[in-house]
């Protein structure tokens, strides 16, 4: 089971507006049904409410509502078949553990209290019931890198419940690997192309996801490298330590005359200096990421929209490209003039921005466009290639790869650029200001620094094992429920 559906299951609500009629429904059903069932439906939302402060549950009124509803409904089953309400205990507890702070013991003391004011006899099946979760609780201390797989979930369950990333990245710098990389700037005149050899991610708010936001200034773009999720920061400490080292007072460039090469699935387009070339690896048909080493300015422009990691057939199609670019050779230029337009911009799809870097090579004109957004519709890069193509300009169209938007909703992925109808809009708005641009002679400095902080590393990849193994763990925990409902029985016991 993937992680993103995983997490569809666990934390998709129904909305608040369809939860307090269906509360005030069930209510009144209990009121008039059965006064047992609606005094342990006040008590047990009563709890639930008390337990966001003395747990420090991680609940709000739909999930307080919608916990109610669910224990209610079961216990009203157990009570049906078995004459005992205790059936449900099992579900209470494993909530009340997995989304507070204060462990175990509290946990099933203070889940335990509905039952025991009502029905005093069902001390043993709760007492059966706390024993089997207790030792689900074991089964999930499987051993996961440096933690187990019971500190993944309690972990991961918090920042879903909470959105604070500091639940995700306790976990992950626990497990982190240290990883020295380069920090890129090439300035032209005021405005910085800023790269670095780490990756955005993991997703939402937690490290590395916000790489692009911490390195995005009023005249600056960002530029995906190549390189994959293993080289995710993982806290927002490292993020810092990047920033930090971010320079761009370097060494002065001669610009040379840039050229393209393409190959069946991958072009290239080529902007080399006197001693670094600028290089751009587009793909034809999709894009996502690869890692290949050079001591060059490679782009991976993450500008064809596909799932799926590319195949060692496409990468080996790259290495190739980019080696050719890197020993042509090309003539100096006289001068090259340049502009930069930046808009802030935010819809479904971009996080911040969409940037143009208008370039004049004596002639021959591109234009750099980068969108903030995790990937690019292929045919909506063509479109934007087109747009530009009008205004003379040969368009080299990136994503950042950002990863901020990626899991804000459960309901629904991320969408690449041009996955919505304002993206069009923003388009159309940056063309204008790029019709009405004066361009200027360049200068350009390029600056590498280095530095080394905490990443996922292997990690990665245990985490994807982990996801692949949780539905079985999934299924033991229903199997458990299901027990401790028939568990219910030994209310009759005493």
């Amino acid at each position: 089971m993937h992680i993103e559906k995983l997490s569809k299951k666990l934390f998709v609500l129904p909305r608040i507006k369809l939860l307090i009629p269906l509360y005030l429904i069930l209510a009144l059903l209990f009121y008039f049904v059965n006064s047992k069932l609606f005094l342990f439906l006040m008590i047990l939302t009563t709890i639930i409410f008390v337990s966001i402060r003395l747990l420090d549950l991680k609940f709000n009124l739909k999930r307080a509502l919608f916990l109610s509803i669910l224990i209610s409904i079961l216990s009203l089953i157990s009570y049906w078949i078995f004459e005992s309400l205790a059936g449900s205990f099992f579900l209470l507890l494993a909530v009340m553990y997995f989304c507070s702070e204060k462990g175990f013991l509290p946990s099933a003391l203070i889940s335990s209290i509905p039952f025991l004011l009502l029905e005093p006899k069902s001390a043993l099946a709760l007492l059966v019931s706390s024993t089997s979760f207790y030792a689900y609780l074991k089964i999930l201390s499987v051993k996961v890198a440096n933690s187990t797989m019971r500190e993944f979930v309690e972990s991961f369950i918090k920042f879903w419940l909470t959105s604070d990333a500091k639940y995700a990245e306790w976990i992950l710098k626990k497990n982190s690997e240290p990883f020295r990389g380069r920090v890129k700037c090439l300035s032209m005149n005021g405005f910085r192309i800023i790269s670095t050899d780490f990756h955005p991610g993991p997703f939402r708010n937690v490290g590395g996801a916000k790489l692009v936001n911490f390195l995005n200034f009023p005249n600056s773009v960002y530029l995906h490298s190549p390189t994959t999720h293993e080289k995710d920061p993982v806290s927002e400490e490292d993020l810092k330590k990047i920033q930090e080292a971010l320079s761009c007072d370097g060494a002065k460039l001669i610009p040379l005359r840039p050229f393209e090469l393409e190959s069946d699935n991958f072009k290239i387009f080529c902007i080399p200096f006197d001693k670094k070339k600028l290089i751009f690896v587009s793909g034809k048909k999709r894009m996502d990421d690869f890692v290949l080493n050079s001591n060059n300015f490679v782009v991976d422009c993450h500008n064809a929209n596909t799932f799926g990691e590319l195949s060692e057939e496409e990468v080996k199609e790259i290495k190739e490209l980019v080696e050719t670019a890197e020993d042509l050779t090309s003539e100096p230029l006289d001068t090259v003039k340049g502009s930069f337009l930046k808009l802030s911009a935010e819809t479904e799809s971009i996080s911040n921005y969409i940037s143009a870097i208008l370039l004049d090579f004596q002639n021959e004109k591109f234009a750099i466009v980068v969108f903030d957004s995790n990937n690019i519709d292929l045919e909506f890069r063509e479109f934007v290639e087109k747009r530009f193509e009008s205004l003379g300009f040969k368009a080299i169209v990136c994503s950042t790869d950002n990863h901020f938007k990626t899991g804000v909703r459960v309901r629904e992925s991320y969408k690449p650029a041009g996955g919505c109808e304002k993206d069009f809009e923003l388009l159309e708005i940056l063309l204008d200001k790029c019709r009405d641009a004066k361009l200027e002679e360049l200068e350009f400095r390029f600056k590498e620094s280095t530095v080394e902080v905490r990443v996922l590393g292997s990690l990665k990849d245990r985490i994807e094992v982990l996801a692949g193994k949780s539905e079985k763990y999934v299924y033991l925990f229903f199997i458990l429920l299901l027990l401790n409902l028939m568990f219910s029985i030994l209310s009759k016991a005493i």
